[in-house]
């Protein structure tokens, strides 16, 4: 079965056999809300905020869908779960609003459940890194993240993330709240990765990167296996075999 991504040829009878497992959780995940929620807003009364509620419906239903045409799920393997939730909740209030009934929400509100019960499990399987197959794919890796203290002594989650084509970090405080810092490279300018003890704050282990103009400092929850995956897939990409 042929992926809708890139992968190397060294794993890709492994996620040939993983995208088969996935892809059906996967379609039905992304486009069941949307599709419950239309369904419910077609049948049900026009008697509240037509056009609020409309615009709130059709926007909720238009982010999951495009997400998956655009196969945003290939480069952001972070925004799965919150993504369902979310426009869930956008398309269960825009129905709330254009029925003027809450029960009419009641479907949306368990589709997305279900919905994002899929996702979650498709995401465990295609994302599996043990073994590092994820290495050789074009997949989004994302770091477990790192509590660490900022300037002013609050405490922010450290991440980092790659794709076949640029490496990022960011430091946040919560999934609502923008960067208090971040950065990005792409994957071609890196010439090495190593993990390193680190005597400037915040201390411990990080994963160094070095770039043709100096290196970044990455502060990452388990900077060992991150810098492991990032390796190999410098390595291979920098390999003919993919397709």
């Amino acid at each position: 079965m042929r992926v809708p991504f890139r992968v190397h040829e060294s794993v890709r009878a492994e996620f040939e056999r993983r995208w088969a497992r996935v892809r059906v959780p996967l379609l039905h995940g992304f486009l069941a809300p949307p599709a419950v929620s239309l369904a419910v807003a077609l049948i049900g009364p026009w008697s509240g905020a037509v056009v609020a509620g409309w615009v709130l419906l059709a926007l909720g239903a238009a982010v999951p869908v495009g997400f998956l045409v655009r196969r945003g799920y290939v480069h952001r393997p972070g925004w799965w779960a919150g993504l369902i939730a979310y426009t869930g909740a956008a398309q269960a209030l825009g129905v709330a609003l254009l029925t003027r009934h809450l029960l009419l929400a009641l479907p949306t509100v368990a589709a997305a459940a279900v919905a994002g019960v899929l996702v979650t499990k498709a995401k465990a399987v295609l994302l599996d890194e043990v073994g590092g197959g994820i290495a050789g794919t074009a997949l989004g890796v994302r770091s477990a993240s790192r509590q660490v203290r900022n300037a002013t002594g609050h405490p922010v989650l450290a991440h980092a993330d790659f794709d076949d084509d640029s490496l990022r970090w960011h430091v946040t405080t919560g999934p609502s709240t923008p960067d208090v810092a971040g950065g990005e490279v792409p994957l071609r300018e890196i010439s090495d990765v190593w993990v390193a003890d680190t005597p400037a704050a915040p201390g411990g282990e990080v994963v160094v990167v070095r770039t043709g103009t100096g290196q970044v400092e990455l502060v990452v929850g388990r900077p060992h296996d991150f810098a492991a995956l990032l390796d190999r897939r410098l390595r291979l990409l920098r390999d003919p075999g993919w397709s």
